[in-house]
């Protein structure tokens, strides 16, 4: 990550992240990754509507559309999993204290949503993902993952995550033979994190 950790990019419009994923689905992108990210970040003004510098901007959206482009390469095989699962980080809850009920479970070392804020964006994705009969898990870290799978066999993964960690990931399940789709945070820190919600419910629509 060559970018700050923490970054907000979540009022920036709708059309910025419609335009990457349009752009996400142009064949040999990769190669015109640079003019392309540099094109949205001074059309939609990045760097002066959040405390990225432009280059830093730049290389994030690039984050943005690489997740998009294996999101696109990796959805025929997701689609055809049968036992699923969300992966959401701990930093999203709205509290981060006592106030969250989310129950820990040892044995993955991760927390079980109790819904205790209607608001909270856990407990939405949550209830929406569980619904479309996924598992949940709200991973503390990245090391949970492999007790997750000494535990549970899954042959599909739907991941909430920062870009770098979900590059990572990405590549970890790639080796397992899992295909997973992303879903990057659009505000990243410790804790007050968000995603796009609506993204992520497209994804388990459309993979229904």
């Amino acid at each position: 990550m060559a970018y700050k950790f923490t970054f907000d990019i979540s009022k920036l419009p709708v059309e910025l992240f419609e335009e990457a994923e349009k752009y996400s689905q142009i064949e040999g992108i990769h190669e015109r990754l640079d003019e392309i990210s540099t094109k949205l970040v001074k059309k939609y003004q990045i760097d002066k509507l959040t405390d990225l510098s432009f280059s830093e901007s730049i290389i994030l959206i690039q984050d943005v559309i690489r997740i998009q482009i294996k999101n696109r390469l990796l959805r025929k095989y997701f689609i055809k999993s049968r036992k699923r699962a969300v992966f959401l980080p701990h930093c999203c809850r709205k509290y981060m204290d006592s106030n969250c009920k989310a129950e820990f479970k040892p044995e993955t070392s991760t927390y079980t949503c109790k819904h205790c804020s209607k608001d909270c964006m856990v407990s939405q994705a949550t209830k929406f993902a569980k619904k479309e009969n996924y598992d949940v898990f709200v991973l503390p870290g990245g090391s949970c993952v492999g007790k997750i799978f000494e535990k549970y066999a899954y042959d599909g993964i739907i991941g909430v995550a920062c870009t770098e960690e979900l590059k990572l990931g990405t590549e970890c399940l790639m080796e397992l033979k899992i295909p997973a789709m992303s879903v990057p945070l659009i505000k990243n820190g410790c804790s007050g994190t968000k995603f796009n919600l609506q993204t992520f419910k497209k994804i388990i629509v459309e993979a229904k």
